[in-house]
């Protein structure tokens, strides 16, 4: 994840947020910034006109770049003459299939207000191998974070620097033309990604759905449950010995389904993509005089040799697995599988004469295990499992355009 370079350097990534974003997210914004530099171990720099929100960034250990966004006063008169040369310059121009004219929709409100942020632009030169920028959007149309981004992704334009476009402020309102262009979209939301896709702002290759613990640092308010697992997330990864590349299946196990997880088992084995399994077993159950790890490899040590790569475990918390899993199988309905619907991640409930059909958006209910594969490559096959860490995305573009220089 960490490209050559030429020099020696390490990339110099610039993160910007702007006032609106870091009330939005109750400062939490500048933890994403955080995990971006300890991911990579690049240079990671957190940009913004808003003192305040700066200090915030260094408590966190990041460097900062002060970017003011500061505009000699335009006079009243002056904007009304510009308003009134746009509005006769756009008068025979209209919304594609409507007779509303661009300028009753822009004139008086955008445009004229867009005059205040005249001779604002920042004067320093960007240095940089990547901006990341949060998407336009109701909530944070501040004069100063309208500027900022603005200039910040003209500027990366034209010295062909590439782009990363974050949404904070939710997407899906009428206000698509205040999305400023960005080379790869990350958000929060499959229902994000598909409305970006509806409006034609990006092609399906550039837009990305953040995984569930970096779309929180972006929402507003906090979560202990999602504060406990990113701050033991490394260290469950390490004790799993799990990377974070390939997809994660979570199986819950209960001693009183085992035919069912057998079962499960033996259909995972026919999944077409590589995945890594873990089992999880508490240590407190015994049946017989059998640990339940030891009754898991007993029951199921065919089906668990045929598939790529099993871990059973007993020392993390289900609370922790669930949360760095990509998709939750379970045999029952449950503790489990009820916070999983809170966490977003995609659920199966196979349980024989069991219920078939979603229940909410996440969790789908199918009794045939027989059934799990194609429903599981299905759901790959349409991004479901795919959730990306903004890392991978930022590496990526910045490979990239290194590779084109």
């Amino acid at each position: 994840m960490r490209p050559a370079s030429n020099t020696g350097k390490k990339p110099r990534v610039l993160f910007a947020c702007g006032d609106a974003d870091f009330g939005y997210t109750e400062g939490k914004i500048w933890r994403l910034a955080r995990r971006l530099k300890d991911q990579l171990g690049w240079e990671v720099v957190a940009a913004s006109h808003e003192r305040e929100a700066m200090d915030e960034a260094r408590k966190l250990g990041l460097s900062c770049e002060f970017l003011p966004i500061e505009s000699p006063a335009v006079l009243v008169a002056d904007r009304l003459r510009a308003t009134d040369e746009m509005i006769r310059e756009t008068a025979d121009i209209n919304f594609p299939g409507s007779q509303l004219p661009l300028w009753k929709v822009l004139a008086m409100d955008d445009f004229l207000s867009s005059l205040h942020l005249l001779g604002a632009q920042p004067k320093t030169d960007l240095g940089a191998d990547a901006v990341i920028v949060p998407l336009m959007a109701v909530d944070n149309n501040t004069k100063g974070s309208c500027g900022l981004y603005t200039w910040l992704i003209s500027e990366a334009r034209r010295k062909n620097i590439p782009v990363v476009g974050f949404e904070v402020s939710p997407l899906g309102n009428k206000n698509t033309l205040s999305q400023l262009p960005a080379d790869h979209y990350a958000v929060k939301s499959q229902w994000s990604k598909d409305f970006l896709l509806r409006q034609k702002v990006a092609r399906p290759q550039q837009v990305s759905v953040l995984r569930w613990e970096e779309s929180y640092l972006l929402w507003p308010g906090r979560d202990e449950y999602t504060e406990a697992f990113l701050e033991h997330e490394a260290m469950a990864r390490e004790m799993l010995n799990l990377s974070s590349d390939e997809p994660v299946i979570l199986i819950p196990h209960h001693v009183a389904f085992l035919w069912e997880t057998r079962k499960i088992l033996e259909a995972l084995s026919l999944v077409q993509f590589h995945f890594n399994l873990v089992i999880r077993v508490d240590p407190r159950t015994v049946r017989r005089h059998y640990y339940e790890r030891e009754i898991v490899m007993e029951s199921y040590g065919r089906e668990i040799r045929a598939l790529p790569r099993v871990v059973i475990d007993e020392r993390v918390g289900v609370g922790l697995l669930l949360q760095l899993a990509d998709m939750v199988i379970s045999a029952f309905s449950g503790t489990t599988t009820e916070r999983t619907l809170l966490c977003r991640k995609p659920t199966i409930i196979c349980q024989a004469f069991g219920e078939r059909g979603w229940q909410g958006e996440y969790c789908y209910w199918e009794p045939v295990p027989q059934e799990l594969p194609q429903l599981i490559d299905a759901w790959k096959g349409k991004g479901w499992l795919d959730r990306r860490r903004l890392a991978g995305i930022v590496s990526e573009l910045v490979t990239g355009a290194a590779k084109a220089a």
